[in-house]
């Protein structure tokens, strides 16, 4: 078995996001990249939780695996694109074709291994800060989103995705 281990740097990342009504199969093209957006930062936050009970008669207690929860943020600086559009659309309108925003992307796109990927449609943005800057500084924004059915993600491979479509 060959196992190959590589570093990736951001420029070897692509992030795709966009708004879309439940039911519906978002469709991602270049103008929701992160390179039209001016993106500047991406995380995804995954967090496993434990349940805890007391035992009668036991040395110890009984533990087991909590509820999962997905979310993160991003950072944009170019203002008017489909980005910030489409995040203020989902915070703001929330209904619709802006009721659910999907984030897609990947760690690299290099081929010489399995690199981790995400396809996830039922996010909502949860928070849009505004930092306006000087004549020295970029205005950007920073979004808050959070994954609404951690409970239906599946890891197959490198890839996070719904099992289930908002």
């Amino acid at each position: 078995m060959v196992i190959n281990i590589s570093t990736v740097t951001g420029e070897d990342a692509s992030v795709f996001f966009v708004t879309h009504a439940g039911g519906t199969i978002p469709s991602f093209t270049s103008t929701e990249n992160h390179a039209f957006n001016g993106m500047s930062e991406f995380s995804l936050t995954l967090d496993r939780g434990t349940v805890e009970q007391d035992l009668i008669g036991q040395a110890g207690n009984y533990m087991d695996q909590g509820s999962l929860s997905m979310d993160g943020s991003f950072t944009i600086s170019k203002f008017g694109g489909s980005g910030s559009d489409y995040a203020l659309q989902s915070i703001i309108n929330g209904t619709g074709t802006s009721k659910y925003v999907a984030i897609s992307g990947q760690v690299s796109d290099g081929t010489d291994a399995t690199y981790l990927k995400w396809y996830l449609v039922s996010c909502q943005i949860t928070g849009y800060d505004i930092t306006i800057g000087d004549a020295d500084a970029i205005t950007e924004a920073s979004i808050d989103y959070i994954v609404l059915d951690p409970h239906n993600i599946e890891y197959t491979t490198g890839l996070i995705s719904d099992s289930v479509k908002a």
